[in-house]
């Protein structure tokens, strides 16, 4: 059996299109950072990283854009710690519950790897932002944190709230920063 010309080129049309449906329906899972706001504590006028009003970022997709500046008011250096204290809230907020706590030490390193996941991020801080942190003024600079990484992980379904907390160990443990987040993790449609 021979194809004729038009019906070749139907036949290359109707795989091209329902190729590219499949395509453009395909679903992707985004993180949607909802909220991202500094702590609201007794202690909030103490940090020592102090932005001049609300955190100024936008949400895309996985990547949180961050613009403005921020005052570091004393120098920031080892030993240092994070902690991620996450709690797993139902999507529409009627409840929250304990989820898990990630601490992450020696937090230099992740600062200063010039190989690290965040480099781009930390790069794109002015003046240089490299441990020991000096006190000063900083810029964010086209400032993107991508939050792709999170994506492998089984989180939709749930409303995250975490708080991400910044903490010196030189001495007496002594609270830094504290970041309040919420977010969402969705499977969206492609674009």
């Amino acid at each position: 059996m021979r194809l004729h010309r038009a019906d070749l080129v139907k036949t290359i049309i109707i795989v091209l299109s329902s190729h590219f449906n499949i395509i453009d329906c395909a679903r992707i899972k985004e993180l949607k950072a909802e909220k991202a706001a500094t702590c609201i504590t007794a202690n909030t006028d103490k940090y020592i990283i102090q932005f001049p009003g609300p955190l100024n970022y936008t949400a895309d997709g996985n990547r949180i854009h961050f613009f403005g500046n921020f005052t570091v008011t004393e120098t920031i250096k080892e030993p240092l710690e994070v902690a991620v204290i996450a709690n797993r809230c139902s999507v529409e907020m009627k409840t929250c519950e304990p989820f898990n706590k990630l601490t992450l030490s020696r937090v230099c390193t992740y600062i200063n790897d010039e190989n690290g996941i965040f480099i781009s991020f930390f790069k794109s801080i002015t003046p240089v932002f490299r441990c020991p942190i000096k006190p000063g003024l900083y810029t964010f600079q086209k400032s993107v944190l991508d939050l792709t990484f999170f994506t492998i992980f089984a989180l939709e379904g749930y409303r995250w709230q975490a708080n991400i907390k910044l903490f010196s160990r030189d001495n007496a443990k002594r609270e830094l920063y504290c970041l309040a987040t919420q977010a969402l993790m969705r499977w969206v449609r492609r674009t």
